[in-house]
């Protein structure tokens, strides 16, 4: 059976919280399943018109606004595009800004920030992240770069140019510093 390669926007509600379900360790009180589940019916409240359409805005704000960024720590937009299975391994102190790309089966943990260079919200001064990158804790993505598909960036990295498919970054290793001589 051929792979299937669908983006997230061709698979239904149904069929893509079943893969977010299962990309978290298939546990319902995974806060990152959470996240993902509010961010999907976000974007799937937008193909919504009508009664419905109005119910769904006001039930993806609530959520949003006082669940995902007030209790879980993560501000995610329904205008960011994220890809298939992507697995929020921590939750806390996670920035995604709208119009960012997220590829699929990328793995996402806590105090991510991913910025826009200069303070501007034009959809072409964002990060870009491929597939299958793993973006450790307290990485920063800022300004108008690209994260190749299977790229790794270890804890503590600050990322502001483009990173080739494959590679893995790591910040600099801690050293001991004596404390000064009095």
């Amino acid at each position: 059976m051929p792979p299937d390669v669908r983006t997230a926007a061709e698979l239904g509600l149904r069929e893509i919280l079943r893969e977010d379900y299962h990309r978290h360790y298939r546990s319902l009180t995974h806060p990152g399943l959470h996240v993902l589940a509010v961010y999907r019916f976000g974007q799937w409240r937008r193909s919504r018109g009508g009664a419905v359409g109005a119910a769904a805005t006001v039930l993806y704000k609530a959520l949003n606004n006082l669940v995902i960024r007030n209790v879980y720590g993560v501000e995610l937009p329904d205008s960011a595009r994220l890809g298939r299975r992507v697995l929020i391994g921590h939750h806390q102190a996670i920035l995604i800004p709208p119009h960012c790309v997220i590829g699929d089966d990328c793995t996402v943990r806590h105090n991510l920030t991913i910025g826009y260079a200069g303070g501007s919200a034009a959809p072409d001064e964002v990060p870009h992240v491929g597939s299958r990158v793993e973006l450790g804790p307290a990485v920063h993505l800022i300004g108008a770069i690209t994260i190749g598909d299977d790229a790794r960036i270890g804890p503590g990295s600050i990322v502001m140019t483009d990173i080739p498919p494959g590679a893995t970054v790591f910040a600099a290793p801690a050293r001991v510093m004596r404390p000064a001589s009095t």
